[in-house]
């Protein structure tokens, strides 16, 4: 499989990633195996990018994003971001990866149900020197009119739409969502998806999303797909459908 190459600006790089998780049996936990959940994959990504990690559960999708996140370390190969290999990195420096670089937005929110729309935007200022204002980020999204409501006063687009701004706040090299409308109906997860997609072609966001919905795939540059931990395919959308043009 031969990797695409263009002249964009490259923000990520992927080589020869793996994640094994043994396989152990009896009260002694001899290891018999592996869970292959990543294994040996290489791509990369370019700055503005709105990039679909596609495959069916198992595939190694949400362990891939965690890799790249930050969230947990490979069993081995490498992840370039800014010319660093990030899998060389001690925890704290993890850490200060995270909060420097990565947004993440859940499919659960993850929001604070006891802080206003804007209070959880602001708690990005706790973990960032770079962040943005945090009203402009909300008018971006179109929740200025809602920041100081609860949590449990919005919908269920409204409230992840916050996690979206409280990830846009950041100033992230990386927005990482994991399944961000598996918890929305359609209509509102159209709505959602429009966003994430605007993130990347208008504002220049560079965005990686995971999803088991062959139908986003349609909207991404980027489609990355994945079975069995490894990678099947990548392929150029050289012209993205606009995600409110898609037959949902």
């Amino acid at each position: 499989m031969s990797e695409i190459v263009d002249n964009k600006e490259e923000i990520l790089r992927v080589e020869d990633l793996k994640m094994y998780f043994p396989v152990t049996k009896g009260l002694l936990k001899r290891k018999i195996g592996d869970v292959k959940a990543v294994d040996g994959v290489s791509f990369s990504i370019n700055k503005g990018e709105f990039v679909v990690i596609l495959g069916p559960s198992g595939a190694g999708k949400s362990t891939l994003l965690n890799l790249l996140g930050g969230m947990d370390k490979a069993t081995s190969g490498e992840i370039i971001v800014g010319n660093k290999n990030i899998e060389g990195y001690s925890d704290s420096q993890l850490t200060e990866y995270r909060a420097e670089n990565i947004g993440f937005i859940f499919q659960f929110y993850n929001i604070m149900p006891t802080l206003t729309v804007d209070e959880n935007v602001n708690l990005i200022k706790d973990v960032t020197n770079t962040s943005k204002d945090s009203l402009s980020v909300l008018k971006s999204v179109g929740l200025l009119k809602h920041k100081d409501k609860f949590p449990q006063e919005l919908s269920g687009g409204e409230q992840q739409r916050v996690s979206i701004a409280r990830a846009l706040s950041k100033n992230p090299k990386l927005i990482l969502g994991d399944e961000p409308t598996g918890a929305l109906d359609s209509e509102t997860g159209v709505m959602v998806l429009d966003l994430i997609q605007r993130m990347a072609h208008e504002k220049g966001n560079t965005v990686i999303l995971v999803t088991h919905n062959a139908d986003i795939a349609q909207c991404a540059d980027k489609v990355i797909r994945m079975r069995s931990g490894k990678i099947r395919e990548i392929k150029i959308n050289e012209n993205p459908v606009p995600v409110k043009e898609v037959e949902w």
